[in-house]
C-alpha cells in the first residue's frame, strides 16, 4: 500500500525523473515501513523538497542516470533526517 501512494502523482505537478528516482529508491528498500499510510503524501513531499534544497548535486546525477554508492548513501541519510517526523 505504501509503494501505491508514493506512486500516485499530482496531474497537474507530475514528479521528475530524479524524484522519482529519489522516492521510488524509498519505498524498494522498505524504508517507509514505519511511516502510516497515511502520512506517506506528507513524508514525500517534505523528503523530496529536501532532496531538492540541500542535496541538488545528488538529484541531478540520479536524473543523469548515475546511480552509485555515494547517491544511495546520500538517499539513505536524507531518508532517516527527514523520517523521524512521521514514525507511527
Amino acid at each position: 500500500a505504501r509503494n501505491v501512494e508514493i506512486l500516485k502523482q499530482n496531474q497537474h505537478y507530475p514528479m521528475t525523473v530524479q524524484e522519482q528516482i529519489a522516492i521510488i529508491y524509498c519505498g524498494t528498500k522498505a524504508m517507509l515501513n514505519e511511516v502510516p499510510i497515511n502520512k506517506i503524501k506528507a513524508f514525500e513531499e517534505e523528503f523530496i523538497r529536501v532532496m531538492n534544497d540541500k542535496q541538488a548535486e545528488t538529484m541531478t546525477a540520479l536524473g543523469a542516470g548515475k546511480y552509485t554508492d555515494a547517491e544511495m548513501k546520500v538517499l539513505d541519510a536524507t531518508v532517516a533526517e527527514v523520517i523521524k517526523g512521521y514514525k507511527a
